[in-house]
């Protein structure tokens, strides 16, 4: 199985690794002449979020220091440069890494409430300190690292109620939570603790299914409809229910689990040639990663990992649905989170995927993306400032979801073995991360 035709492979012409990675190094020394340090003298960066308070219509943009999560914050930033450090044998962007990744888990010393997810808290910045170590030769982060995730899966297991996130999503949700715990590099004192963990978000994750003749879905929050999507949708949510089945965790039942996949499949439209992003009053085919055709077939390639093979024909509707209608993402976002850096992650899960694993497939693979991100590295230009926009709503963001660590890390993946971040973490996903072919 390719997936890629000879009309995609015409369509552009790849960029050279060079190029990609040249393009990569840039951005991140960019990313180093934007920091800015705090009252302290660590490292700290400026973005733009949509302040939602300001206006319901979330059209209002706040601008201020980010925060220290892995997807948004400096902990992927951290990642970034240690990654583009490791590349180049750059040592300053390796100490501005160490530097950076240090004062995010310095600032973790204290739990949170609802501060323990993938997205942006304690477990998604293990992650980060992890791979910064490994990067960088720094195994003081990756044992700090891993006493951040010890604690974090602690309280998931033992502390009340209110330390879970309240919702299901695979972001900060209960889903991102569950896989996160599951794939945590945690000291043998700790297992106890992730078996509970993992029963009780799996516990609540049934609670809030809604489970009809088309399948189960989630609503994002109290009240709110469900979606579709890898991010807040039932891709996500079943991925994790699929993974803590393999795992062996109680009530994640391979029926649960296929009501998911039921369900998100319910709302692909073959004349659409996608899925539909049901947040929108009269729903339209999503392109996103996190809601449309990029995060769907990366949840079916991750699938693969856990022995579904099933996923299979769901990865190639997401390609024809990206073929079909990926031009209408224009070249006007790069972000992994809604632009084109979402696509090139698409093509390299399934570079990475166990049904692709012969060699000529994983080298269609990696071409097409390659060529996906000739755009983005074309858009860089010489001083790391670029001709694409970040964050949302024409805002600027360093951070990895929806800013510029977040295509360093992609542009970066095309060339060189580096771990892809804006996946979900899955502990028994064995495929190495796409090589140069």
């Amino acid at each position: 199985m390719t997936g890629v035709t000879a009309a995609d492979r015409a369509a552009v012409a790849p960029s050279a690794p060079a190029d990609l990675a040249a393009a990569a190094i840039t951005l991140a020394r960019r990313l180093a002449a934007d920091v800015v340090p705090d009252e302290t003298g660590a490292p700290h960066w400026i973005g733009d979020e949509v302040d939602v308070r300001a206006d319901a219509g979330g059209a209002v943009l706040r601008r201020g220091p980010v925060d220290d999560g892995l997807l948004t914050g400096r902990a992927g930033i951290a990642l970034a440069l240690a990654a583009a450090a490791e590349h180049v044998g750059d040592d300053a962007l390796a100490a501005l890494a160490a530097a950076t990744m240090t004062a995010a888990l310095a600032a973790r010393r204290r739990p949170e409430r609802h501060g323990l997810g993938w997205q942006s808290g304690d477990l998604g910045i293990a992650v980060a300190a992890a791979r910064v170590a490994a990067a960088i030769d720094r195994p003081d982060l990756d044992r700090e690292g891993r006493r951040l995730a010890s604690r974090a899966v602690a309280l998931l297991a033992t502390a009340d109620d209110g330390w879970l996130p309240g919702y299901p999503d695979l972001l900060d949700g209960s889903a991102g939570h569950l896989l996160a715990v599951l794939a945590a590099d945690l000291p043998g004192a700790a297992e106890a603790y992730r078996t509970a963990a993992a029963r009780r978000l799996v516990r609540d994750l049934r609670a809030r299914a809604v489970i009809d003749d088309v399948g189960a879905r989630w609503p994002m929050a109290a009240g709110e409809r469900a979606v579709t999507g890898l991010a807040h949708g039932s891709t996500g949510i079943g991925l994790a229910l699929a993974a803590a089945r393999q795992a062996g965790v109680p009530g994640a039942s391979a029926w649960l689990v296929e009501a998911a996949w039921r369900w998100e499949d319910a709302w692909y439209s073959a004349d659409d040639d996608g899925w539909y992003d049901l947040r929108l009053e009269e729903p339209a085919v999503g392109l996103a990663w996190c809601h449309g055709a990029p995060g769907i077939g990366i949840g079916a390639a991750l699938r693969s990992h856990l022995g579904d093979r099933d996923g299979e024909e769901t990865y190639l509707r997401t390609l024809r649905s990206v073929g079909t209608a990926g031009a209408m993402l224009g070249d006007g976002d790069a972000t992994l989170c809604h632009g084109r850096s979402g696509i090139v992650e698409l093509h390299l899960a399934g570079a990475e995927a166990s049904w692709g694993a012969d060699a000529a497939t994983r080298a269609e693979h990696v071409r097409a993306a390659r060529a996906a991100a000739a755009g983005i590295a074309a858009g860089v230009r010489p001083d790391g400032t670029t001709t694409w926009c970040h964050g949302v709503r024409g805002g600027h963001s360093p951070v990895v979801l929806d800013g510029t660590a977040g295509v360093v890390l992609t542009l970066l993946r095309c060339v060189a073995p580096v771990a892809a971040v804006a996946q979900p973490p899955l502990r028994a996903a064995a495929a190495s991360p796409a090589t140069a072919v």
